[in-house]
């Protein structure tokens, strides 16, 4: 056997110099200085949390370039720093005067945002009675740099950490029962130990006045084309599914913090004492199966209509100090400036000192010391949010068993798409007096009073049996299930119903100080809608009918007899594409005038319409179409908000038109108060008198009298009469001019007549029911969302206060058939849905009309070809084998298009007169 020998090297083994092992320990040291910098900046500047499911809320997916498209790059700090540049240097740009041209730049109109703050200021609370100077208000804005507090979001990204692992699923897909298993959480909530330095603050400069607020809010990026003049971020058919939320918060901060609500509009009450806001339920915008990740990151949305209770403790409060060493708290000198404001943490119904409340509201302004010359944040009060409505209370009644599901599939649950909250004014000094006579805001539109909105941060509630209500809101075999309901969920509790804060939160959950937590800062405080003048007011004002509110005086009622009787709300645009972006209409600046016209002959008293045109291009608007109309007729608000997903209803990923919903909201809050009537519908819907009326204000007042609250109007889709149709061809799908293939409106002919053409007579089946329209008494409605009356006074009516009138309650609750009805279409007022039916829809007429024809299930006639007398004869056609096919309104015909021929020719004679006059 061969043995082996393993020789030792007997050379001598190289030691290094100290030169050498100096310059590498030097070397290892900065590169591990360089990695721990780099690890503790990422933590503290973006607290990006693990890529695991429970913590995907938090995540920051991709980057989205300058144009708003998707990338595939991580964000990185670097992005931050440019985009912080970049955006400095476009406010440097503007301030300096740069262009005012902002068409076909797309940079030019994206929303202007940063992540820095240009301007801090001392924080003091104010201690001695508030009192509004005039003079003392404009020193402090005009010492103060851009004489505006910038509207900030104070983005809180950390979450709370108490989900439990796998407990959650959102369910199987195809099946609509299966809403999916809720997560688990450990209790009590975990306190949020946050600090100032850990939100990140984006600024939104483009609030730079009263002037319009609600058309400058951060609602969405604004209309953004690329160079083929698509959309960039297309609301229909998306399939998009992956969020960049810390660039996207630059537009609108809600999908990275999503406790922020989602405001749309905010102004004051007449009398100063309450801040009204319109939000909407961003959770509903996408609800596919693509959007998994954003239906879980966004249930704080829905967490933010469920109430909590809360205890107000002193800044010394023996719990407050107990917790006080993890809690953020000022340093050392700054202490005194916020010394003595209260501190919160959440409880029980028996315990809280607030009882249903989701928001602090921390109101401030400017003060300038006129020693130093510095100015001063100044804190007038604090108060918590109020729910005009209880929306857990109205899902109960409403025998809906859960707000939320995993499986997010929740856009049938209308009430829900609103979110309207109150902030109560402090009752400090002058300041309710003040904001109510509108003084508060300079000459210029400069606010000189802001609130900011602080969300109460808890896990959303899943299901009716963890409801936060009492005994006098549902009595107590709620609380036993004594009736045996199914809870949602199958892994919920069947035998006790109810919230348990003290198990939940705990008895010792302080709230962090304001500082310290996400918030909405810098709120405007602007001046309370106004309402118009009435025509008699007008013409005893001696002001010509042009309309311009601001010539005519505000009028003091000295009567409770609302000034209006009837009054309308419409969400229109010059242009826009139909639900799922198929067709583009743009006949909507021709239709406003006419349907205005009809219905102010009608018996309208006033109609406020909602200018969406700037969603939909960044050309005309409305305001040549509704110049002719005066003050007292029509009253315009710009509202640019976008549709956040225009897909059809049964597109997988539901339609969810929010700017619709959200211009109703704030149109029946805005203006509903004014009136004992009021409508929302659109600009292809006509009210029409029916029976012995010739007028809807005499229906209404008869209506009135019989106990109607809501009236009912049912909607089929009327198709436009061939004989006030002319052949037309565009050289594409219609031909060319000189053999054209489809037929449009002749531009002689009223929409009206066109469309008084209906393929079903009267009165309407019971399935259109579905597509209804309602008028609807404001004071008795207080929610109404585009075809229901989602919210009425019935329905918050408690069990202690039907107990104490003797009456009997339930759990369920639906509207008595007195107090909303359908409306007699015969012998009271039926609509006509005049849809426009585009030159493109028409084409294949010449076959698709003729009698007999049966073609594929998309081969429709869309014309109409009107039955004599109303009377269907079989078989029976015009001389060129059309088949009568509609039924006309006579009294359309006959009565009301020659009266609005009259009134629109008599409109056109007097605006023509006045521009003559002008001139």
């Amino acid at each position: 056997m061969k043995t082996l020998n393993f020789k030792r090297d007997k050379r001598k083994r190289q030691s290094p110099s100290p030169s050498t092992l100096l310059v590498t320990l030097t070397c290892m040291f900065a590169l591990y200085v360089f990695w721990f910098i780099f690890v503790l900046t990422k933590l503290e500047n973006f607290h990006v949390e693990s890529d695991n499911e429970e913590n995907s809320w938090s995540r920051i997916p991709q980057k989205v370039d300058e144009l708003g498209r998707i990338g595939n790059a991580p964000i990185r700090e670097s992005h931050v720093e440019e985009s912080m540049a970049s955006v400095a240097e476009e406010h440097q740009r503007d301030r300096e005067g740069g262009t005012n041209d902002t068409k076909g730049s797309n940079k030019e109109q994206l929303p202007k945002s940063s992540f820095t703050q240009s301007f801090k200021t001392r924080i003091r609370k104010q201690l001695s009675e508030y009192h509004f100077d005039i003079d003392d208000a404009i020193r402090a804005v005009d010492s103060f740099p851009n004489r505006i507090k910038t509207l900030t979001a104070f983005l809180e990204t950390t979450p709370f950490g108490n989900e439990i692992p796998n407990t959650r699923s959102r369910g199987v897909k195809r099946d609509p029962k299966d809403l999916g298993t809720p997560p688990q959480y450990t209790n009590p909530l975990p306190i949020r130990k946050t600090s100032p330095n850990d939100l990140i603050p984006v600024e939104y400069p483009k609030v730079d006045s009263c002037n319009d607020l609600q058309a400058k809010l951060p609602v969405d990026a604004g209309l953004i084309f690329d160079e083929k003049g698509q959309r960039l971020i297309p609301n229909t058919k998306n399939k998009r599914f992956t969020f960049n939320y810390l660039e996207e918060a630059k537009y609108c901060p809600v999908d990275a913090d999503p406790f922020l609500p989602w405001i749309h509009d905010v102004f004051p009450s007449l009398n100063g004492d309450t801040i009204h806001f319109i939000a909407q339920n961003k959770r509903r915008c996408n609800t596919g199966s693509n959007f998994n990740e954003q239906l879980q990151r966004l249930e704080p949305q829905v967490a933010l209509m469920q109430p909590v209770s809360v205890k107000i403790l002193g800044d010394g409060d023996s719990v407050a100090k107990e917790v006080n060493d993890g809690l953020w708290s000022p340093a050392s000198d700054e202490e005194e400036f916020i010394e003595g404001m209260p501190r919160y943490r959440l409880s029980s119904f028996e315990d809280a000192d607030v009882e249903l409340s989701r928001f602090i509201c921390r109101f401030h302004t400017l003060e300038l010391d006129h020693e130093t010359g510095q100015t001063t944040d100044v804190i007038i009060g604090e108060t918590f949010s109020v729910f005009p409505i209880n929306y857990e209370f109205v899902n109960l009644r409403k025998r809906k068993a859960t707000m939320l599901s995993p499986k997010g599939k929740d856009n049938g649950l209308f009430w829900l798409s609103n979110l309207r909250f109150d902030c109560p004014v402090p009752d400090n000094g002058n300041l309710r007096e003040s904001i109510a006579s509108g003084v508060t805001v300079l000459p210029d539109g400069t606010p000189t009073v802001y609130v900011d909105v602080v969300p109460i941060r808890t896990n959303p509630r899943f299901g009716m049996e963890q409801s936060h209500f009492n005994l006098d809101m549902v009595g107590e075999d709620f609380f036993t299930n004594k009736d045996r309901r199914r809870p949602a969920f199958s892994s919920y509790n069947k035998t006790n119903f109810g919230f348990d804060a003290n198990l939940v939160f705990g008895q010792k959950h302080v709230l962090p100080r304001v500082e310290a937590s996400g918030r909405w800062a810098n709120i405007p405080i602007c001046k309370a809608p106004q309402r118009p003048p009435t025509r008699l007011e007008l013409e005893n004002s001696g002001i010509e009918s042009v309309h311009e509110m601001s010539v005519i005086r505000k009028v003091q009622d000295t009567t409770p007899k609302k000034p209006f009787t009837l009054t309308a709300c419409v969400w229109a645009s010059t242009t826009f594409h139909t639900r799922g972006g198929d067709r583009k209409v743009d006949d909507t600046m021709e239709r406003t005038r006419e349907w205005i016209e009809y219905h102010l002959l009608m018996g309208f008293d006033h109609i406020y319409v909602y200018d969406n045109s700037h969603a939909n291009t960044n050309d005309a608007d409305l305001k040549e179409t509704l110049a002719p109309f005066s003050a007292a007729e029509v009253t315009r608000i710009e509202w640019p908000a976008i549709v956040c997903n225009n897909n059809l209803p049964a597109h997988e990923n539901t339609g969810e038109r929010s700017s619709q919903y959200a211009a109703e909201s704030s149109c029946r809050q805005r203006y509903g108060q004014y009136t004992d009537w009021i409508a929302a519908f659109d600009t292809d819907e006509y009210f029409v008198p029916m029976g012995n009326y010739t007028n809807l204000k005499d229906m209404l007042l008869d209506a009135e009298a019989k106990g109607t609250n809501v009236l009912s109007f049912r909607s089929t889709r009327a198709y436009p009469n061939y004989y006030f149709m002319e052949r037309y061809g565009d050289g594409g799908e219609c031909g060319k001019k000189e053999n054209p293939l489809c037929l449009k409106k002749r531009n002689n002919a009223t929409f009206l007549e066109t469309y008084n053409c209906d393929f079903l007579p009267l009165p309407k089946p019971d399935w259109s029911d579905r597509a209804k329209k309602q008028i609807y008494r404001p004071d008795y409605v207080l929610s109404h969302f585009v075809h229901y009356s989602t919210v009425t006074k019935g329905i918050l009516a408690t069990y202690k206060e039907k107990k104490s009138q003797g009456k009997a309650w339930s759990y369920w609750y639906s509207e008595n058939k007195t107090s909303e009805r359908f409306i007699d279409e015969l012998q009271e007022a039926v609509m006509i849905h005049s849809k426009t039916t585009v030159p493109g829809n028409t084409k294949g007429y010449g076959k698709t009309c003729k009698l007999g024809f049966k073609g594929k299930f998309y081969e429709k006639c869309r014309v109409g070809f009107p039955i004599p007398n109303n009377i269907k004869i079989e078989n029976a056609t015009t001389p060129e084998g059309y088949e009568f096919n509609c039924y006309t309104n006579e009294k359309v015909t006959n009565l009301y298009v020659p009266k609005l021929r009259e009134a629109m020719k008599m409109r056109a004679k007097k605006s023509l007169d006045l521009s003559t006059n002008l001139i």
